[in-house]
């Protein structure tokens, strides 16, 4: 089920929020990562100004219920067609077409940037936040492992310039915020997809087994961080 074009653009918003029903691997790693994130931010956001560049189908968004304002950013207007869907009875919510580099927001109290660090430049995404956060704004990060400090992960692919780039996140954060929490799961590798019933033990039990290490050498697909602004 294809929900992104050659150049990585979505495409098909309902593909992207079904991705899970097609690939056992993408519902094993989404099942590990959705509730997490979602009590994360469901905690976070309470009476709170709640940004989320690069908001997708608002997904997680849907999760800062209690939230003040929300403010849900993203460039692809197939994605923000369904995320106006979901935030229909959020009457706080605002949801904006534009472009992370461009966009103009309020200061925040609770930034959310999930899924986007692989799409739009580090350094420009960072600005960004440091723009519209204040001392004690909270900021979610999650990015593909490739960008963690150790960098054991290297791509093939359209993430090779990503892999070339080892802590990068840390290092954009490391003057202006302080790291309060890290996380990782989702310890999984390529198996066609036919087979993926096969490999899913394997995970499950790499996982279980590596849980106590993750946060010394991350070994999951993704990594979350979150910071407080200095």
């Amino acid at each position: 089920m294809k929900y992104q074009d050659k150049n990585f653009k979505y495409t098909d918003a309902e593909a992207y929020d079904k991705r899970g029903e097609s690939s056992i691997l993408e519902n094993y790693v989404l099942d590990l990562w959705q509730p997490f994130l979602k009590k994360v931010i469901g905690n976070l956001s309470n009476g709170q100004v709640v940004i989320d560049l690069g908001c997708g189908t608002c997904e997680y968004a849907q999760a800062a219920g209690n939230a003040k304002k929300i403010y849900a950013v993203d460039i692809a207007e197939p994605m923000l067609k369904i995320c106006r869907e979901k935030l229909r009875n959020f009457p706080q919510a605002e949801i904006i077409n534009a472009s992370v580099a461009d966009v103009s927001l309020p200061l925040a109290d609770l930034v959310v940037t999930i899924g986007v660090w692989e799409y739009v430049r580090p350094d420009i995404l960072f600005n960004k936040i440091k723009e519209i956060t204040r001392k004690d704004s909270k900021v979610i990060v999650v990015f593909p492992n490739i960008y963690n400090d150790l960098n054991w992960m290297r791509s093939l692919g359209k993430m090779k310039t990503a892999a070339l780039m080892p802590g990068v996140v840390k290092k954009l954060f490391r003057n202006d915020f302080v790291m309060i929490d890290s996380a990782s799961f989702g310890a999984v590798f390529w198996f066609p997809k036919k087979l993926q019933f096969l490999a899913k033990p394997i995970w499950k039990l790499w996982d279980l087994l590596w849980k106590p290490f993750q946060k010394f050498f991350p070994a999951g697909v993704n990594i979350y961080y979150l910071f407080e602004r200095k």
